[in-house]
C-alpha cells in the first residue's frame, strides 16, 4: 500500500488543533490510514488503495477535521469558469490522447506546502497514474501563462525549451537522452521521434508530458495562482486525479476555476467537482455493520467522514464528495459507517449454526477423478485458455458463428470470445505439435461458457472433459473404447446414438447418452478439417459434460 511522509506540525496547522502522535494514531483508527513510523516531527502513514484522497497532508487534515468536529459534512466546491481554452490537436491521438486542465487561484504556498504538493503529485503518479503511463501531472505558475493553450504532437528535433531546474534551452531529443526524467520516462513516448507539448498564445512550451515541465512556469513560494495540466491514456483516471489535487489545493485556500478543453470530436469542462449520491436502507447498513446504530448516529458518523447525509423514511441518502472514488455500491456506505465507528470498537461475534469445514467442491472431486482415469488410459493433460478467437471457435469444425459470450474491446484477436466447447482447442493443440511422437493422446478438463437467458449473468459455466487421439491408424472404435472405459470407472453406462455434426466424418459420429439424456459427442474428425489445420494423421475425439455427469451421479 502507498505511504506518505507528513509533518505533524504542518498537519496540526491545517487542522487548527495541536495533535500529538498518540492522538493522531487514535484518530487514524477511524480512517483507512495507519501510523507506520515516527521520526521526530515527521510521521510515515500507510494508506489503503481505495482512499488515495488521503495521500497528502491536505487530504489527511480534511478527514481529521471531520473526526474532531472542526468541519463536518461534504466540502463545498464552487467552480467558476477561468475563461481558459485548451485546444487538443488530432496529432496527439497516437502518442498521448487525453488532457484536462484546471486553474486554482489564491493558494498560500509555504515551503512545506510546496513539498506536500510535490509529494501528492508523485503519489498520484505512482498509484492511479501507473508511474505516469496512465496519468502525468504538470503544475505551473499561472501568472507566467498566456492563454489560449494548445496541446499537440511535434517532431522532437523541433521542440526547444528550458526544462525545469536546467540552465539552458534543450531540444526534446536532448531532454529524452540526457536528463534524469527524460531517460526514466522516454519509453512512454515510443521511439521518441514525436513528442506531445503544451504551448500558450506566445508559442512558449509549458510542458512536454509526461516527461517534464518548462522552467518558465515553475512554482515558487511567491506563486498564488496555479495552472494544472493532466495528460494520459485514460480519461476517467485523469479526471479522478484532477479532482483529488484540486480538492487538496482548496484546503490551502485555493479557488477552483474550470478550463474548457476542446477535442476534435467533443468538448469538456474540467474539473467536474459534482458530488455523487449513494443510497442505502438503514436496516441494510446495520445488518452489514452488525450493530443497531440508530439513524441519528449514522447521519452523525457520515458527516464526520466529510459526507453529507440525510434520512428519507428508512433510507439513508449520502452525498459523497467528488474526490472519493470508492463508492460503487450501497455496501460501501455501510463499510464507511463501520470504519467511522471504528473497527476496534466492534465486538466480534461467533456466527451461530453456520460453522463449516472447508472441502473441495463436488465438481472438483469429479474432475480430479476423471483426470486420474484419463492419465491411466495413456492420455496427457493440456490446459487451453477459456478465451479464444472467433476463427478457432467458429471455423475449426465449421460450426460457423453462433450465440456465445464475447469480450468487449479485446486486447488481441486471440481473446475475442469465451469458448463453448473444448474440441477446437484440442485439435489446434495437435496441429501445433506435429513433431511429437505418435500417438498423440491429449485431454482437457475445463470450463466452457454457455449463454443462458435464465441465469443471473445471462451465462453459465459448465465443466467438461474433452479428449483427442491422433495416430497413423485411428478410428471411431479406438476413441469409443476409451469413452466406455471412462464410463465404467465412474460406474456409468454410456449409450451411443447415431448423429451428424459439423466437422465430423459422416457416419462416424454419435451422441453420447446417459439415462436417455445426451451428455456429449464422440466421433472421427473429417479430412476437410484435418487438411485445414494441417494435421496429417486421422483424429478421433469425444467431449462430455461433467456437470451433467455429476448431476446423474448425485454429486451436484
Amino acid at each position: 500500500m502507498p505511504t506518505i511522509e507528513v509533518s505533524l506540525e504542518e498537519l496540526s496547522d491545517l487542522v487548527g488543533v495541536r495533535l500529538s502522535v498518540s492522538e493522531l494514531e487514535e484518530l487514524l483508527l477511524r480512517t483507512k490510514a495507519s501510523l507506520e513510523e515516527v521520526e521526530g516531527e515527521m510521521v510515515v502513514l500507510e494508506v489503503t488503495a481505495d482512499r488515495l484522497d488521503l495521500l497528502s497532508v491536505e487530504g489527511l487534515s480534511r478527514a481529521i477535521k471531520g473526526l474532531l468536529g472542526v468541519e463536518t459534512g461534504a466540502p463545498r466546491y464552487e467552480v467558476r469558469s477561468s475563461g481558459v481554452v485548451l485546444t487538443v490537436d488530432r496529432s496527439v491521438g497516437p502518442v498521448r490522447p487525453y488532457i484536462m486542465g484546471a486553474v486554482v487561484k489564491g493558494v498560500r504556498l509555504s515551503p512545506g506546502a510546496i513539498a506536500s504538493l510535490m509529494q501528492a503529485q508523485e503519489k498520484l503518479h505512482a498509484t492511479i497514474g501507473r508511474d505516469r503511463r496512465r496519468v502525468a501531472i504538470g503544475i505551473h505558475d499561472f501568472s507566467k501563462v498566456e492563454p489560449p493553450l494548445v496541446y499537440r504532437a511535434e517532431p522532437a528535433r523541433e521542440v526547444t525549451f528550458v526544462p525545469l531546474h536546467e540552465e539552458r534551452a534543450m531540444t526534446a531529443e536532448e531532454i529524452l537522452r540526457s536528463t534524469e526524467k527524460g531517460v526514466r520516462y522516454r519509453h512512454l513516448l515510443g521511439d521518441g521521434s514525436v513528442v506531445p507539448v503544451i504551448r500558450d498564445r506566445r508559442g512558449e512550451v509549458l510542458s512536454m508530458p509526461p516527461i517534464i515541465n518548462s522552467d518558465l512556469t515553475k512554482v515558487t513560494e511567491e506563486s498564488r495562482d496555479l495552472f494544472i495540466d493532466m495528460t494520459g491514456t485514460d480519461l476517467r483516471s485523469i479526471s479522478l486525479c484532477m479532482k483529488i489535487l484540486c480538492a487538496d489545493l482548496a484546503e490551502r485556500g485555493g479557488r477552483i476555476e474550470s478550463v474548457r478543453v476542446i477535442y476534435p470530436e467533443f468538448e469538456l469542462e474540467s474539473p467536474d467537482m459534482s458530488p455523487q449520491v449513494v443510497e442505502a436502507d438503514l436496516s441494510f447498513i446495520e445488518s452489514i455493520v452488525g450493530e443497531e446504530i440508530g439513524e441519528d448516529e449514522v447521519i452523525s458518523l457520515l458527516r464526520a467522514g466529510r459526507i453529507d447525509a440525510r434520512l428519507e423514511g428508512e433510507r439513508v441518502i449520502a452525498t459523497v464528495p467528488a474526490y472519493r472514488h470508492d463508492f460503487l455500491h450501497p455496501v460501501d456506505l455501510a463499510e464507511e459507517v463501520a470504519v467511522l465507528l471504528g473497527y476496534h470498537r466492534l465486538e466480534p461475534v461467533m456466527p451461530v449454526n453456520v460453522m463449516t469445514v472447508g472441502k473441495a467442491h463436488p465438481i472438483e472431486r469429479l474432475s480430479r477423478k476423471v483426470r486420474v482415469i484419463m492419465v491411466g488410459l495413456g492420455y496427457q493433460e493440456v490446459a487451453n485458455y477459456i478465451m479464444t478467437s472467433e476463427e478457432v471457435l467458429f471455423y475449426t469444425l465449421g460450426n460457423g458463428p453462433r450465440d456465445v459470450v464475447r469480450v468487449g474491446n479485446p486486447v488481441s484477436a486471440s481473446y475475442e470470445v469465451l469458448r463453448d466447447t473444448l474440441l477446437p482447442g484440442l485439435i489446434w493443440f495437435i496441429a501445433r505439435n506435429p513433431g511429437a511422437p505418435l500417438p498423440h493422446k491429449v485431454f482437457e478438463v475445463g470450463d466452457v461458457v454457455i449463454p443462458d437467458p435464465e441465469a443471473e449473468t445471462l451465462a453459465r459455466d459448465e465443466r467438461r472433459i474433452g479428449a483427442a487421439i491422433s495416430d497413423v491408424e485411428v478410428g471411431f472404435e479406438d476413441i469409443q473404447s476409451h469413452l466406455f472405459a471412462l464410463g465404467r470407472q465412474l460406474g456409468l453406462e454410456f449409450e451411443l446414438e447415431k448423429r451428424e455434426a459439423p466437422g465430423f466424418l459422416r457416419g462416424r459420429c454419435a451422441g453420447v447418452r446417459l439415462e436417455g439424456e445426451e451428455v456429449g459427442i464422440v466421433g472421427e474428425i473429417s479430412p476437410e478439417v484435418l487438411e485445414k489445420v494441417k494435421i496429417r494423421n486421422p483424429v478421433a475425439v469425444f467431449e462430455i459434460s461433467l456437470t451433467r455427469l455429476g448431476e446423474k451421479l448425485g454429486w451436484l
